[in-house]
């Protein structure tokens, strides 16, 4: 009998650490699928980058030069995340030096 009861013991552990691999594996993957990809992070930056460009053009807060090399610099990030390199390419829209425009035209 005490065989028995080991032998029972044992495949209720070996239940118990299925059980548990597959919760680990599954709340891991759900942690995964949460967060968006690299690609959207790039489009997102895109587009906040895009509209920062654009509001500085109306409000005439750069000049010439500086507005051109914000925008190579956009290019270039823009590139970068079109060949795949993500993290490059996000490191690059971070490092552009344009932030909210301080002054709104009058409609």
């Amino acid at each position: 009998m005490a065989s028995h009861s080991k032998l029972l013991r044992a495949r209720i552990y070996v239940q118990a650490t299925i059980i548990s691999c597959g919760l680990l594996l599954t709340c891991a993957s759900q942690a995964m699928a949460e967060r968006p990809p690299l690609s959207a992070a790039c489009q997102a930056w895109n587009g906040h980058i895009a509209a920062l460009i654009d509001q500085h053009r109306i409000a005439h807060e750069l000049d010439d030069d500086q507005l051109g090399e914000v925008i190579r610099l956009f290019y270039e990030a823009q590139s970068t995340c079109s060949a795949l390199r993500f993290d490059e390419g996000l490191t690059l829209y971070e490092a552009i030096p344009i932030g909210p425009v301080a002054s709104r035209p009058l409609r």
